[in-house]
Parts: structure tokens; sequence; C-alpha cells
């Protein structure tokens, strides 16, 4: 165990030395690009945010924010269930103010049926033939509340900037093997 933490703090060491060295240029300000400028600017990293309209402006700004640990399967499995700890993790940190954890009902509309579980829908509207509890370990949280928490935090604790812009190319070195910058069309 003594082996794998100093490996691990080897890594995580090694990795900031470089990411203080580089400056990192992210594209697009929804959940991934402002989730991607927060934990590179964490690390100590110089980055630019570069999106178009505004932070959460598309679809991040709208998605329904539903987190299921357990939902994943083979390959994903462990994905599912180390984003929602970091989503747990992210709510504390960036004082979210809504993200909650609930639980997951199963719920089937019309008249028939045997009317089970009825108590778990008591607040729904209409008629419900059946209710059953589908699972305890999803949560939710507000895209837009998440998403502009990530740019701001990046931003206010850690430095990076945000500018609004198109990206349009990038500059290479001579040989091409590195790029230098990024080429931004700035409106105004």
């Amino acid at each position: 165990a003594t082996r794998k933490a100093a490996r691990v703090a080897t890594r995580m060491a090694s990795s900031k030395v470089a990411a203080e060295s580089k400056h990192v240029v992210v594209l697009g300000g929804g959940i991934q690009g402002a989730s991607a400028a927060y934990h590179i600017a964490k690390r100590g990293a110089k980055v630019t945010l570069v999106e178009l309209e505004g932070v959460g402006s598309a679809a991040s700004g709208k998605a329904g924010g539903f987190l299921a640990r357990d939902w994943g399967s083979g390959s994903t499995a462990r994905l599912h269930t180390e984003s929602f700890r970091m989503h747990k993790e992210l709510s504390e940190e960036l004082g979210l103010e809504t993200f909650r954890e609930i639980n997951t009902l199963s719920v089937a509309s019309g008249r028939s049926g045997q009317k089970k579980g009825l108590k778990l829908t008591a607040w729904l509207d209409g008629e419900i033939s059946e209710a059953k509890l589908l699972d305890t370990n999803t949560a939710q949280v507000t895209p837009m509340e998440i998403t502009s928490k990530l740019a701001e935090a990046a931003t206010d604790k850690y430095g990076a900037e945000i500018v609004l812009g198109r990206a349009t190319g990038v500059v290479c070195n001579e040989d091409e093997t590195a790029v230098e910058a990024v080429r931004v069309e700035i409106e105004g």
C-alpha cells in the first residue's frame, strides 16, 4: 500500500509540475469545458476557456441533471461510480444549492392494476396504477448551476480566464509537432 501511495503522490507531483509550465486553452464553456478548466487550473496550469456565447449557454445549461451511481455496466461501471462521487464532492466544494441525493421511482400510469405502492406517489397528479422504488443511489443537480460554479471557481480561485469568441484555428511550431497558439475571433 505504501508503494502505491508513493507512486500516486509522485504521479500527482509530476503532473502538477507539468501543469504549472503549460498554458491550456479549453474550447467550449459547457459542463465538460467548465469542468476541464476548473480541474486543470486547480492543478496549477494557466487556463483560458474560449466560449462562443456564454458559460452553459447551450445544452449544458438546460439538461436534466440526473445522476445515477450504479446504472453503468461493463466498461462504464467505474465511470458512473466515480462521476457520482465527484459530483457529491463538487457540491460541497463549490457550495451547490441544487445538488440533492434522491430516490428514483418507477411509476406506471393508468387506472388498471393492483394499485401497488401508491403511498410513494401521493404527491403526483393523475391516475397511477403502480409505483415502486427503483434506486436509492441517484441524485439531481441543476446543470446551469454546476457549470457556472465550475467556471466561476476556475477564474476566481485558480486564475483561469474566460474569453468570449470563436476558435478559428491553431498555430503550430515549424515542424508541426506542437500547438503554439489558438486563433480566436472576438466579436466587438
